[in-house]
């Protein structure tokens, strides 16, 4: 899962959690991230970006290729345009 992972972009507060399993899942997704090669890129809550970031969650990342989620069996979430698919269809 993690070799996904391209750039993880981390808001710094998210080091600082008051709960511990909070930042220990925090500092283990890091770790990985850098296991596998990733970037791991660290924001500051000071700086506007790392605020930014911090208002959307705290975490975000840029992966290498696409993910399909494990229970996503339905292959045409994958079709680009599936409406014009139908629409193809119809015309036929």
């Amino acid at each position: 899962k993690m070799k996904a992972v391209q750039k993880l972009l981390i808001s710094d507060y998210l080091f600082r959690n008051k709960d511990f399993d909070k930042r220990r899942n925090i500092n283990k997704l890091y770790e990985e991230v850098k296991h596998y090669n990733g970037q791991a890129i660290i924001f500051s809550s000071l700086h506007p970006s790392g605020e930014k970031l911090k208002n959307i969650t705290g975490i975000a990342a840029i992966l290498r290729f696409d993910v399909v989620p494990e229970d996503e069996e339905d292959e045409t979430a994958f079709e680009e345009f599936p409406e014009k698919k139908e629409e193809e269809h119809e015309l036929n």
